[in-house]
């Protein structure tokens, strides 16, 4: 009993602690600039740097997670949930933003 005590406390102060992180809004505003970010990176991508279909499927996923955070099924995920899906948003959107770093400037000419 006590055991499920704690857990519910835990569960408790994680939900205040971590609110504004995992608050159905902020994770739809970071999917969105993940997906623009994708959308960017799909007009400068090349094959050897990033794969066309990755970002397809990044820009797929998170469209049906913006569409997502808007229902209720959203709102009952646990606060742990929701702050691994921020993270692993937060994650990839670093990741893209070094890929898009990394590939190479389409002219030799200096802007």
């Amino acid at each position: 009993m006590f055991s499920w005590l704690a857990s519910a406390f835990r569960r408790l102060t994680d939900s205040i602690r971590y609110k504004e992180k995992v608050s159905p809004e902020a994770i739809r505003v970071l999917a969105a600039e993940l997906r623009e970010l994708a959308q960017v990176a799909e007009m400068f991508a090349t094959d050897e740097v990033t794969p066309i279909d990755r970002i397809k499927r990044i820009q797929s996923e998170t469209g049906q997670l913006i569409e997502l955070t808007g229902r209720a099924e959203f709102r009952r995920l646990s606060v742990q949930r929701r702050l691994e899906l921020h993270d692993s948003l937060v994650d990839s959107k670093r990741h893209l933003l070094n890929t898009m770093q990394a590939t190479p400037v389409p002219t030799d000419v200096i802007q």
